[in-house]
């Protein structure tokens, strides 16, 4: 009565529980229907979040709509459906509702039905139809409209099912992270918003199980993407060119059931990937197709092929392990060598600081090694699409209130762990000895940059007597270097600083940087100005800023006052404004280092202080934009004064050089080129790799890829 006689009425028109799912999606409908570029009309995506907010049961109306129309989709989306009607109608007006971005088309396998399923193309416009003359049931049946698909991708999706916002394009963007990935599946929500599958197991004995079933569907441990034994048929996508030559569902099967976990081992033994993406999410309005009695109809099926199923794939199984629920959280992750524990202050945000960024491609070198990353904040804070990032590349994210303290994570999880990769001292200081009460442990520690180097550099530019702070500081850092098992910093510098405290040269390694190829920017005289980046956040970036502003630009402006200084950063203080000048521009947090790194001629980096490496210069190399440096900034890069950069230390030495940078563009040409060569040798992701597969055996932590 209240689906079909209040919803439309104000304070009600939002009571189930999965309607801000629906409004998200009618949201970025219209958002994208307002900017002009859209593939589905205003009045179809009305009417099918009416219809989806009326719900299926006893429907018995069916207005038209129009799915949206693609000459050729990427994806093929096979609903299988015998009668029940309203269900299939429920299922595809919520495709239309949720808000993608992939091209699809909607293929209806209609297996003899006689109710207004015969007529669904009326009723539904742009719907292609596979009708049986025979009923076939739903195995042959999907396999018969599979042979229609024009797309790329075939999604398997139940008829008693609705789908949300991005579940799509969530299934397709997770096959780019690797080409051998076959097979993707949802995660399935039950009516009451909890998780009725977040992938799926086959124990020793056989036994499927839906792994979280019942659980919250936020929960950490089932909200990344993992490797599974399978992925039900209710919500599932495979490569059409994988589909056909594993040669579709197993027939033998027919007429149902096991037909999705048998062709997720055909998919495996043809050397593919099979994935769970939770992220895209499905609810399943379970047993409305066949019911759930395993005595009557189709369902009888599923006892038959039980065995037949358990028979073909006997010795792949074998040895998963025995069913339990203690078991499921272990056995749930396939296709892992050993188990790492990330720690750090907080969840990285890459497009904010270089440490962010450096912590994110740390975190996909041990993935890269086959080892499972759990990875969680000191904060225990979930940083939205931040947290995310990590669990779409794999990673299981702890977070509140899930867990409750650190002491909490470390009792729960530690004992499961090979190791622990932990970034900062001040973070290591608070948990390494606990960590090292777990026996047979190892601890990877990254410094990220030498503290009490850094404040010892800035003491002493300052003219601070008193080093009480900076030499504490060295006391507690070296304590925690002592302790851990292997110790990673970023240039030789450090160390050797290190090393010469510790007398424990073993255990230090250098911690590679891994940096992408850009696009090509402009020519040489299409750029203009000099740039600056750093993050506010960071001591050292805030003098370098005030060095420029103070020393270096105004002796500039005397020389060349055309050439403008653009300083770009996350956390800009609001004061900063007052520093612009006709030669200076404070521009402030950049969406994309594109406008940093291609719009301008010389990248600038005047910095006094700091230690570790320094990102900005980094990147700089990578887009081939040549610099000027202190040395300070170019420590442990490579870099080389008169070959790949130029170096400065006082205000009219820093003039003389951007000058002559910004005019010679064969000097210009030739450090571009020579940073190129460097970044190439020694900052590939394939290097990375392999400096990484060698700190972990060190420890004893041995990878098989």
């Amino acid at each position: 009565m209240y689906l079909k006689d209040s919803a439309n009425t104000p304070d009600f028109m939002s009571m189930n529980i999965f309607s801000n799912k629906r409004f998200e999606s009618l949201k970025y409908h219209l958002e994208a229907i307002a900017k002009g570029d859209h593939y589905i009309s205003a009045e179809d995506i009305t009417k099918a979040h009416q219809i989806v907010v009326e719900g299926y049961e006893n429907r018995n109306k069916f207005p038209a709509f129009s799915l949206p129309k693609f000459a050729a989709p990427k994806v093929s989306i096979i609903v299988p459906a015998y009668n029940k009607f309203n269900l299939t109608y429920h299922c595809i007006a919520s495709i239309a509702l949720a808000y993608n971005k992939t091209s699809y088309e909607i293929i209806l396998a209609d297996d003899c039905s006689t109710d207004e399923t015969t007529k669904a193309e009326d009723i539904i416009k742009n719907l292609v139809i596979s009708r049986n003359d025979e009923n076939l049931r739903f195995l042959k049946s999907c396999n018969k409209a599979a042979q229609k698909a024009k797309g790329q991708y075939i999604v398997m999706l139940n008829n008693d099912t609705e789908v949300t916002s991005y579940w799509l394009d969530e299934l397709i963007n997770k096959f780019k992270d690797d080409q051998n990935i076959g097979m993707t599946g949802s995660k399935l929500l039950n009516l009451n918003g909890t998780m009725q599958e977040a992938g799926g197991i086959v124990w020793k004995d056989g036994q499927p199980w839906n792994v979280g079933r019942d659980y919250d569907p936020l929960a950490p441990e089932f909200n990344y993407a993992r490797d599974v034994d399978y992925l039900t048929g209710a919500a599932m996508c495979i490569r059409t060119d994988v589909w056909l030559k594993v040669g579709a569902f197993s027939e033998e099967l027919a007429p149902c059931y096991y037909e999705d976990t048998d062709i997720a081992f055909k998919v495996r033994e043809a050397g593919y990937r099979t994935v769970y993406v939770p992220h895209s999410e499905v609810v399943h309005f379970e047993g409305q197709s066949h019911g759930t009695d395993v005595t009557k109809g189709l369902k009888r099926n599923q006892v038959v092929n039980e065995s037949r199923f358990r028979a073909k794939w006997y010795k792949q199984y074998k040895h998963n392990g025995t069913a339990s629920l203690e078991n499921m959280m272990i056995e749930k992750d396939r296709n892992i060598d050993q188990r790492i524990l990330v720690i750090d202050y907080a969840t990285p945000v890459p497009n904010k600081d270089a440490g962010s960024y450096a912590a994110v491609e740390e975190i996909k070198l041990i993935l890269s090694l086959g080892f499972k990353v759990t990875f969680v904040p000191e904060n225990l804070a979930h940083f939205g699409k931040y947290t995310r990032q990590l669990q779409r590349m794999g990673v299981e994210v702890l977070y509140a209130p899930f867990y409750t303290s650190m002491d909490d994570i470390l009792d729960r999880r530690l004992p499961e762990m090979d190791a622990v990769y932990i970034t900062r001292y001040h973070v290591a200081e608070k948990f390494i000895d606990r960590i090292q009460q777990q026996p047979n442990i190892k601890v990877i520690f990254n410094n990220a940059d030498l503290h009490f180097l850094r404040e010892l550099r800035g003491a002493l530019k300052q003219g601070t007597k008193d080093l009480g702070g900076p030499l504490q500081t060295r006391d507690q850092e070296l304590a925690v270097c002592r302790k851990a098992d292997a110790i990673l910093c970023y240039n030789t510098t450090e160390h050797a600083v290190i090393t010469s405290h510790i007398l424990e040269s073993e255990k230090m390694h250098l911690t590679p940087w891994v940096l992408h190829e850009k696009s090509k920017g402009p020519e040489f005289k299409a750029r203009n100005g000099i740039a600056f980046l750093g993050g506010f956040n960071h001591t050292p970036n805030g003098e370098a800023v005030e060095y420029l502003v103070n020393d270096i630009m105004p002796l500039l402006e005397q020389q060349r006052p055309e050439i403008k200084l653009y300083v770009y950063g996350s956390n800009m203080p609001a004061s900063y404004k007052e520093m612009e000048a006709d030669n200076i521009k404070m521009i402030g947090f950049a969406e994309t280092l594109d406008s940093v790194y291609h719009d301008h001629r010389v990248f600038v980096a005047p910095l006094l202080s700091g230690a570790g490496i320094k990102g900005k210069v980094l990147e700089s190399m990578a887009y081939n934009l040549p610099t000027v440096l202190t040395e300070v900034a170019a420590e442990g890069t490579g870099l080389t004064h008169g070959i790949s950069t130029l170096i400065a230390q006082e205000p009219q030495e820093w003039v003389d050089a951007i000058i002559k940078l910004y005019d010679d563009e064969l000097l210009w040409t030739k450090f571009a080129e020579n940073s190129q060569v460097l970044v190439d040798a020694k900052y590939s992701f394939e290097h990375g790799h392999k400096v990484f597969k060698d700190i972990f055996a060190s420890v004893g932590i041995y990878s098989s890829k």
